[in-house]
């Protein structure tokens, strides 16, 4: 019981937080919900039994990223009305996420495989690297991430670079 009560307020937490994100105007605003989200992900990846994970989260994003997104903006903006958003927003973005929405929320109603099932246990370190790289492993979605992360840290800086205009 009590962890659905738990589990039911870090799922609020994050709804609330990713909805802030986008719609917060001030951009060092929504850094700090992204931060919010960050730390409510790693609340419910530790409920999934996953607690090493939880703990890279922590690290990872909410400790390096999100204090490296800080930083950017406030070593970047030049002006502080660059600090505000503006108010319209992109039907396409907004048709989009729900299109993914319902397609996760049909995945997931159709599917009797998606319950998260603990893996079998490693009895030795060469187990746990042969089941860490393999095909199916989780090497690859960290090295997936990585790649993303630097992407956007190139792309934050090619917007911030100074124009001829």
């Amino acid at each position: 019981m009590l962890n659905t009560i738990a589990f039911v307020v870090l799922g609020a937490a994050l709804i609330l937080g990713a909805f802030s994100v986008v719609t917060v105007r001030n951009v060092m605003h929504a850094a700090y919900w992204l931060l919010e989200v960050s730390v409510v992900v790693a609340g419910l990846i530790y409920f999934l039994s996953a607690e090493y994970v939880a703990i890279l989260q922590l690290l990872v994003y909410v400790g390096a990223v999100g204090m490296l997104v800080i930083f950017t903006i406030m070593l970047t903006r030049r002006d502080p009305r660059d600090d505000e958003r503006p108010d319209s927003y992109s039907y396409f973005a907004l048709a989009a996420a729900l299109l993914l929405f319902a397609a996760l929320a049909f995945s997931v109603v159709k599917s009797p495989t998606l319950v998260a099932r603990p893996g079998a246990a490693s009895t030795s370190l060469v187990d746990f690297g042969l089941q860490m790289f393999s095909t199916s492993g989780w090497a690859l979605g960290f090295e997936i991430a990585s790649l993303l992360l630097t992407v956007a840290l190139i792309a934050a800086v090619w917007w911030t670079k100074e124009r001829d205009d």
